[in-house]
């Protein structure tokens, strides 16, 4: 009984040696067959070992192969490729593989213009505005109503003092909304020169 188990394991390693003794190193390159420029970050896989790997920059790759086995070779914008390798042929030899560009025809695009400015603005003008969606559990609770929520406007110095018109006079903030009020004016009296009331600014 003993000598059976004993005889059954010589048999396992020697069947694991024999399927490692199997498999040897492909050295390999692939180029482009228009231009013959080499092609990197290609994969390379083995249908028989199943091992895989990816050419480098200058398109050289390293990978275990069977005796007799078929390399699947893969590249965005080439077409897919079967190379057959064999032991005797291939030892201290480098595998040169060669990739087809692929051509992909697209349907035709046909681009109209707008008739003219007017009518492209109408049409923006015109678009629906969406609400905002909230995704529950990722929003905010107060973000609707933030989006909501009416401008604040900040109330100005009261009094008719000295002080408050000095202030109203020369501060930088006040200056600035002095400013915008004409700019908003201006640009009414545009928009209703030209017939566009919709754009108005309101107060």
């Amino acid at each position: 009984m003993k000598n059976f188990f004993l005889l059954l394991i010589l048999v396992f390693c020697a069947l694991k040696i024999t399927a490692q003794e199997e498999c040897f190193i492909v050295k390999g390159r692939i180029f482009s067959e228009d231009s013959l420029t080499a092609i990197p970050y290609v994969n390379i896989v083995s249908e028989l070992s199943h091992y895989g790997t990816v050419s480098n920059q200058d398109g050289w790759f390293l990978i275990n192969s069977k005796t007799i086995d078929t390399l699947w070779v893969s590249c965005v914008g080439f077409e897919r490729q079967r190379v057959p390798v064999a032991k005797d042929s291939i030892v201290d030899k480098e595998l040169i593989i060669k990739l087809i560009r692929s051509n992909i025809m697209l349907d035709s695009v046909e681009i109209y213009p707008y008739p003219d400015y007017e009518t492209f603005k109408q049409m923006i003008i015109s678009m629906p505005s969406r609400e905002p969606f909230f995704v529950p559990g990722l929003s905010k609770r107060n973000d609707e109503i933030l989006i909501h929520k009416k401008p604040e406007i900040e109330p100005k110095v009261s009094g008719g003092s000295i002080i408050s018109l000095i202030y109203n006079r020369f501060n930088k903030r006040e200056r600035l909304k002095r400013k915008l009020e004409r700019n908003r004016r201006k640009f009414n009296r545009e928009m209703e020169r030209i017939g566009a009331d919709s754009l108005m600014i309101p107060k």
